[in-house]
């Protein structure tokens, strides 16, 4: 017989309550939860937020990054001396420094080359693609030799400052330059490593003669396609209305591109920098719109004016800078830890957390998920597989992991520890805790020495 439903007051007091009540079942070991409040802090995490330029030949000035929370770096390459030639031993070990400064400062690179770095460079890049080509070949060797610390590489290449404007190939350059060079890289740049372009157009010309057209399928995303590793960043940014030019496809008004935008920007990475003309959008666009493009990164150096008026700016009851840089990427807010109050050696600590993606965009590359239930240098772990932070976008809501811990026969009675690991899966950086990700969340601490998201202290594992 179906029984009347009971008053939703009581369903949820049920719900929440710890132990066997609820919709349990009555033989089940209560549950102790944990709530995590809202975190304002602002703090560094890899592979996003505001980047510092560099040089690659003037990498200094990196100690105190991280203690701005900047983690990422955007490396320029000059290759003006090299137009009639292919690129020198040293200059190419001077890349290699330069990933190897990153590495050791706990940043990550977004790359970028091109034939002049100022206004007086307009058709100054080789007028011979094979020359063009041989400089990425040669770069792609030792992109693949430090795809460690490689986020995103920036296509270049043509045209002063790279953007793709102003060059012997064009103006903008013709699609058949355009595509040898986006898939010139694509081959050369270890994949997953995403390849960005400077305009979201080009995008759609470049592959709408490609298998499966220029619109990114969810499932088709992070599939290693060419479409899939291909995003697009803005220089221009907020420049209304066209953000001078990066907005110029007939038919394609601003709110059209950024419904597209919205969409690509789920699964591939988009960052850019301000203009002095930016500083003219309102804040309260400023946010709306860095959410629509779902914006990974901006430069922390351009345009300060633009940045200064961020700052003084209020949104949301705090200093619109602050509300930004927070935002910038990803930022997993730690809600709700369940957990037994205890468990016994041989048996098994079942664990469920929920988070939620608060900030404007998720994770591009691959990373890895694990909790840990440790003691002194007793450690179990349990991976999971199945998680993929990528698909953790801020249109995901409540994320919820969840696994069970086994308990070896032989583990000590007393408190443990639980936390959860997100790791970079790189060889080179998975023990480096600079490199894992750190969740927000009034009351959860972050082992800087370990890496580790302590969820839970004094996790009881008694004899029977």
């Amino acid at each position: 017989m179906r029984r009347p439903p009971l008053p939703f007051g009581l369903l949820a007091a049920l719900a929440l309550a710890p132990g066997p009540l609820g919709l349990r079942a009555q033989d089940e070991e209560p549950r102790r939860e944990i709530r995590f409040g809202e975190d304002l802090r602002d703090f560094p995490n890899p592979e996003r937020g505001f980047y510092a330029p560099r040089m690659s030949d003037r990498m200094d000035r990196l100690d105190d990054l991280r203690e701005r929370t900047i983690t990422l770096l955007l490396i320029e390459i000059d290759l003006r001396d090299f137009k009639d030639r292919d690129l020198s031993p040293e200059r190419l070990d001077e890349v290699r420094a330069a990933f190897d400064a990153c590495r050791s400062h706990g940043l990550k690179a977004i790359v970028r080359a091109a034939y002049g770095f100022t206004g007086r460079d307009y058709d100054a890049d080789p007028e011979d693609m094979d020359r063009i080509l041989g400089h990425i070949r040669q770069l792609g060797e030792v992109f693949r030799e430090h795809r460690d610390v490689l986020f995103a590489i920036q296509a270049g290449f043509l045209g002063p400052w790279g953007e793709w404007h102003g060059s012997n190939w064009g103006d903008p350059p013709s699609l058949e330059a355009r595509r040898a060079v986006l898939f010139g890289l694509l081959d050369e740049v270890p994949a997953p490593i995403p390849v960005q372009i400077r305009r979201p157009m080009f995008i759609r010309d470049l592959f709408a003669e490609e298998p499966g057209g220029s619109c990114l399928a969810e499932g088709d995303a992070y599939g290693g396609s060419r479409l899939s590793r291909t995003g697009w960043h803005d220089d221009a940014l907020l420049s209304l209305p066209t953000d001078m030019g990066t907005f110029a496809e007939p038919g394609w008004d601003r709110e059209r591109e950024l419904r597209w935008c919205d969409h690509h920007g789920r699964f591939t990475p988009f960052g850019g920098e301000t203009v002095p003309s930016s500083a003219n959008t309102p804040i309260e666009q400023v946010v709306r719109e860095l959410e629509r493009f779902h914006a990974c990164y901006l430069n922390s150096a351009y345009h300060r004016g633009t940045l200064r008026g961020w700052a003084e700016a209020e949104y949301a009851g705090e200093p619109g800078l602050d509300h930004i840089s927070r935002r910038l990427g990803y930022r997993f807010q730690a809600d709700r830890l369940l957990l037994p109050w205890s468990s016994a050696p041989g048996g098994t600590l079942p664990v469920e957390l929920e988070l939620r993606n608060v900030g404007f965009a998720s994770p591009h590359l691959p990373r890895e998920v694990a909790f840990e239930l440790s003691r002194g240098d007793r450690v179990v772990r349990v991976v999971l597989d199945d998680e993929d932070p990528r698909r953790w976008d801020p249109e995901a809501g409540t994320i919820t992991l969840s696994a069970s811990l086994p308990i070896p026969d032989d583990s000590p009675s007393g408190d443990w520890q639980l936390s959860l690991v997100l790791a970079d899966p790189s060889p080179r950086l998975r023990d480096d805790p600079r490199f894992a990700i750190r969740l927000a969340g009034e009351g959860l601490v972050f082992d800087e020495e370990g890496g580790r998201n302590i969820l839970a202290e004094g996790v009881a594992i008694r004899e029977d």
